[in-house]
């Protein structure tokens, strides 16, 4: 006799083939509107008899809500830490870890011996005041030869829920957030033309997923090639949205590809932009890749790279093209919707002290050139920001104590070297980790977050493309997940689905305290918890995060 066990799980559960993680016993639950409630239907065969190979269960999900349904499927990881790292992981040994999402077809098939689950995604919205859910499995029989479907009618699990719909309006985010769009990672999986009819499309799939899926409101935009994870002397795969004309020596450009990449930023709610960076990674000595048609002796324009590893930050010749390039591009961004308010200009990617002259050098190359726009740039020594070289410092989230109380917009980011106490997303940690940091985001009065890898699939500085269904951690390059949130599709992952619970806790506590103020509102985060609420001291459990939320929401009920 078959012996099957089946039950529901929170979000934040990572289900191990192996492990038997806690059972969520909620059935009451409460959701604003425009709100998303996701769980997780474990199953488990503990014992087979011969005929469990033609049974599988129909998953009936009866409820007036819309709703989705995943399969949470595991992935290779063999790089899962630094060797910096901390003992509050899931584990840093290699092997199969729980991550991608795919969509499930409305059947699920146990196996024996193993612990699987089904993610629920639940949508609220005003049309709804209140709704059960039942979540219903039943049995479905195979016939060897014919391969035909029989169901039995047998009910093997039903579980109801009642869903609350609080009648207040989830808030968008508040804060700015990016992920690094990589463009070329699009076209080189897919195996496209950069900028043809198939590569705009799968653009704009992205760009959509980016704003919808994972509430990204500031995009990374390519108007030439980002110098970011590449070799010194190397180069990734052309990405330029701006063509560039050099003639009699003066610049002219053409800004169509740059209009229709706005429009569909435009089309999916994402309100700003992030211009790709204007000196090298890590020093800011060199210039970006840009290809630019120059006027031979014949009269004709022919693609040549002039600028790139080559030419100096600080050439003349480089001074002359942004002294052309930058007021025409600020200017064109307006005629698409965007204007100064909305534009985000980087120097250099994560200088450090020993680069403080050449960033310096560099940022007094455009400093009036680019007045009266946001200039941010992720970096960790304080001093960057004291001799005010950059007006939006990002420290990261295991730097950012000199900045706090003494920045006025303070933003902050994690990546492959953030594993030591503080949250991040590695695939190999607890999702409370990766969700606390909706709360510190809070606390810390954070107006902006940034990551470097929505979809980075190369391996380390870009000298191969990868498949992250195959490679989670670039070719062991970086810890696993840290390259990227998404996957080729693009299909969702687990961290990207808890990070989206992260941002919904941080709209929660903007909208409690817009109705009984901030220092209550930190009372309640706080609730009498014996932890700092630091980056690196916090509540390392399940419970403490769904429990706020429900305490949030009974302030708003």
């Amino acid at each position: 006799m078959a012996n099957y066990e089946f039950y529901l799980a929170s979000s934040l559960e990572k289900v191990f083939p192996t492990k038997r993680v806690f059972e969520d016993k909620r059935r009451d639950i409460d959701l604003l509107i425009n709100d998303k409630l996701n769980l997780q239907l474990v199953y488990n065969l503990s014992e087979a008899d011969r005929k469990v190979r033609n049974r599988q269960f129909k998953v009936n999900i009866i409820t007036s809500l819309k709703y989705e349904l995943f399969d949470v499927n595991l992935v290779k990881c063999e790089y899962l830490a630094t060797e910096n790292h901390d003992r509050f992981y899931i584990d840093t040994n290699p092997g199969l870890y729980p991550d991608l999402l795919t969509e499930n077809k409305g059947y699920i098939k146990p196996l024996s011996n193993q612990f699987k689950s089904l993610w629920i995604s639940l949508y609220s919205d005003s049309n709804v005041k209140s709704a059960y859910v039942t979540i219903q499995l039943e049995e479905v029989l195979f016939e060897d030869n014919t391969g035909s479907m029989i169901n039995t009618n047998k009910v093997y699990f039903e579980e109801t829920l009642n869903i609350n719909i609080v009648n207040q309006v989830l808030p968008k985010l508040p804060i700015k957030h990016t992920q690094w769009f990589h463009t070329d990672s699009i076209a080189n999986y897919h195996h496209t033309k950069v900028f043809s009819k198939e590569h705009w499309s799968l653009i704009d799939k992205y760009i959509e997923f980016a704003s919808k899926k994972s509430d990204i409101n500031l995009l990374l935009t390519p108007v030439f090639t980002p110098p970011l994870d590449t070799d010194v002397g190397g180069e990734r795969t052309t990405v330029q949205l701006v063509d560039v004309y050099y003639k009699d020596g003066k610049y002219d450009f053409n800004f169509d590809k740059l209009q229709k990449w706005c429009s569909i930023c435009k089309k999916h709610g994402v309100d700003s932009i992030e211009v790709a960076h204007l000196f090298t990674q890590w020093g800011a000595k060199f210039t970006p890749k840009i290809v630019v048609y120059v006027e031979d002796e014949n009269k004709e324009f022919k693609l040549e790279k002039k600028f790139g590893w080559n030419v100096s930050a600080t050439s003349n010749e480089y001074k002359e093209f942004l002294n052309s390039f930058l007021p025409s591009l600020i200017s064109a961004f307006a005629d698409f919707g965007y204007s100064k308010n909305n534009l985000y200009f980087h120097i250099s990617d994560e200088p450090h002290l020993d680069h403080f002259e050449d960033y310096k050098n560099a940022k007094n190359i455009v400093n009036d050139l680019l007045k009266d726009c946001n200039m941010i740039d992720a970096l960790s020594d304080y001093s960057f920001y004291e001799k005010k070289l950059v007006e939006i410092p990002i420290p990261s989230n295991d730097h950012i104590e000199p900045f706090v109380n003494n920045v006025d917009h303070l933003w902050t980011y994690y990546c492959i070297a953030q594993g030591n106490l503080v949250p991040n997303r590695f695939i190999g940690q607890p999702s409370y980790r990766n969700r606390i940091m909706g709360v510190l985001l809070y606390l810390y009065k954070i107006e902006g977050f940034l990551h470097w890898g929505f979809n980075y699939w190369e391996s380390e500085n870009s000298r191969e493309s990868i498949n992250p269904f195959i490679s989670t951690d670039g070719n062991c390059a970086f810890p696993s997940g840290d390259p990227f949130l998404v996957y080729p599709g693009p299909l969702s992952s687990i961290r990207n689905e808890v990070q989206m619970e992260a941002f919904s806790d941080l709209k929660l506590m903007k909208l409690v305290e817009s109705k009984i103020g901030r220092e209550k509102t930190v009372e309640l985060i706080k609730n009498g918890e014996d932890y700092k609420f630091s980056f690196t001291d916090y509540p390392k459990n399940n419970k403490y995060l769904i429990d706020l939320r429900a305490r949030l929401i009974n302030i708003i009920k």
